[in-house]
């Protein structure tokens, strides 16, 4: 599933991220932890080469436990910090601040480590990510109010601002950034699943077949899947569009004619993928 997809606002955003660096200390890029190949924005690397990163890996919650510490492992032998969230309930987000200052104070004991006068230290931070990764609840946890807009849908952060923390952290939040062609399908198909972007811009009935196909191939979603929608090893067999219309049938998505309400179905089924009710479960693997 080819998908295309830079609006004139994103190409906007790129220009002030690029005039924001200038100002900031650390960068930190905040990553669906289902898809932290797929979810990373290389423009971003590009702009922020030799400034300070942190990893955060956000939905960690859904997100299938052995993949998750085999990519927190491959960021932190790069020399980057990670950081596991759920922004939704806050987890680890005081991990992250404590995170921040560590990488800050080694910033500013480096830059002045030979000046004789005293300066007290403000980290100024860039949160980055592509649409929907969660950066907005993620600041609004940090500051402990509502100081980012959030919305349930890719795309909601519109302008940027400066959100002070403490005494010494200040963050800039920005809108949700992609690049410019996701050349890759498989790449666009993830960030499809995973709600990072709209998937009402695509062929539902497509995008739930091309989301059971991957299920049925490993060994431990299958488990999962098979589980979620009480579905049997002779449903399992069938071609994936088949499958998709035996969830429908049993989550009672009938019409006229006892015919399944397809488009119905998919929704319940890429609703359940993207919210993780199917299980815990990974998209990007560590290239071997």
């Amino acid at each position: 599933m080819n998908i295309n997809w830079y609006p004139g606002h994103m190409v906007t955003a790129a220009k002030s991220i690029r005039e924001d660096l200038k100002l900031i200390d650390i960068v930190v890029e905040v990553l669906d932890a289902r898809i932290p190949k797929s979810s990373q924005n290389y423009i971003i690397d590009e702009m922020a080469e030799g400034k300070e990163k942190i990893v955060v890996l956000n939905k960690y919650d859904m997100a299938d436990k052995i993949e998750v510490s085999k990519w927190k492992k491959y960021f932190e032998d790069k020399g980057i910090s990670v950081v596991l969230t759920n922004a939704q309930s806050g987890d680890n987000i005081s991990k992250l601040l404590d995170t921040i200052k560590i990488v800050g104070t080694k910033i500013y004991k480096k830059k002045y480590e030979n000046k004789t006068i005293a300066i007290k230290p403000i980290f100024r931070v860039l949160i980055v990510g592509i649409p929907n990764v969660g950066k907005s609840t993620l600041i609004n946890k940090i500051s402990k109010k509502n100081s980012a807009n959030v919305g349930n849908r890719p795309g909601v952060t519109v302008r940027k601002q400066w959100i002070r923390v403490g005494e010494n952290v200040e963050l800039l939040d920005t809108p949700g950034l992609l690049w410019p062609r996701l050349e890759d399908g498989n790449a666009g198909l993830k960030l499809a699943l995973t709600g990072n972007i709209k998937q009402e811009i695509l062929d539902l009935e497509e995008l739930s077949a091309e989301g059971v196909k991957i299920l049925i191939k490993n060994e431990r979603y299958n488990l999962l899947f098979k589980e979620k929608y009480k579905l049997s090893d002779e449903d399992l067999i069938k071609e994936a569009h088949e499958i998709v219309e035996i969830i429908g049938r049993k989550k009672g998505c009938l019409i006229s004619g006892g015919e399944v309400d397809l488009e119905k179905a998919s929704k319940i089924f890429l609703d359940d993928f993207k919210n993780g009710r199917i299980g815990n479960i990974s998209l990007d693997s560590i290239e071997k």
